[in-house]
């Protein structure tokens, strides 16, 4: 009797380790492939434009570029995401647990930053409170950033009448600190920091032939950490 309470004992805590070991593993396993609450807790991405439709409500057409988000200070990489700029939310496309494929909006209320095809994006809160996706340049204290829209029209100049999107339609801004004032051309830009500063920025402008309206994210990038450079504004 007694050895068969032992190999009942022996069996219990065999079961035991088992249960044990299925649990952290299914816990690790949820961890490398991504089925962590903070990022895997957004809301099913819906939107569809209705057929015909031109364009895409995306920044980006391809939608298989991995990036890399920030959600309350945890970094994750590795990532299938694209910005849904019509819309204003940050898409992240993945294999569900039953091997189906899955769109999610990230919680706005979490996300940070993210970095897609080089790009920096910050969520940050405008003069209304309102918080937006902003493109980020510069890691000083100025940085411009980009607000990006786009809008869906009806095409009147064909019989088909489809919607169409239209391109990204860009807003400017300087950020000093936490104030953020927009900007359109170089006498706006320059506007925006002290007199001292505004002489040497114009002749950065000329030495470079840099027109803010059109000059690309490494010229922009350039200028915003130059103007770090020259002090407090």
């Amino acid at each position: 009797m007694k050895l068969f309470h032992r190999q009942i004992l022996v069996i219990l805590l065999a079961f035991s380790s088992l249960i044990s070991f299925a649990q952290a593993f299914e816990e690790n396993h949820n961890r490398i492939y991504g089925y962590d609450p903070l990022l895997y807790n957004g809301r099913i991405y819906t939107f569809s434009p209705q057929p015909g439709t031109i364009g895409t409500q995306f920044l980006y057409p391809d939608f298989d570029t991995k990036g890399t988000a920030t959600l309350r200070g945890i970094v994750y990489s590795d990532l299938t995401i694209n910005y849904d700029v019509y819309n204003q939310q940050l898409v992240l496309k993945y294999v569900n647990s039953i091997g189906s494929g899955s769109q999610i909006e990230v919680s706005e209320a979490w996300l940070e930053s993210f970095e897609l095809y080089g790009s920096h994006f910050e969520i940050l809160s405008t003069i209304d409170t309102t918080k937006r996706i902003f493109q980020v340049l510069g890691k000083g204290k100025v940085k411009i950033a980009y607000y990006r829209r786009k809008e869906l029209a009806l095409d009147t100049r064909t019989s088909s009448r489809n919607h169409f999107f239209s391109d990204p339609l860009l807003e400017r801004f300087v950020m000093i600190g936490s104030k953020m004032d927009k900007y359109k051309n170089n006498r706006s830009f320059v506007a925006m920091f002290n007199p001292v500063q505004q002489d040497l920025i114009k002749k950065y402008l000329r030495k470079n032939k840099i027109k803010v309206k059109k000059a690309n994210d490494m010229l922009m990038t350039d200028l915003i950490n130059y103007c770090n450079t020259l002090g407090g504004s």
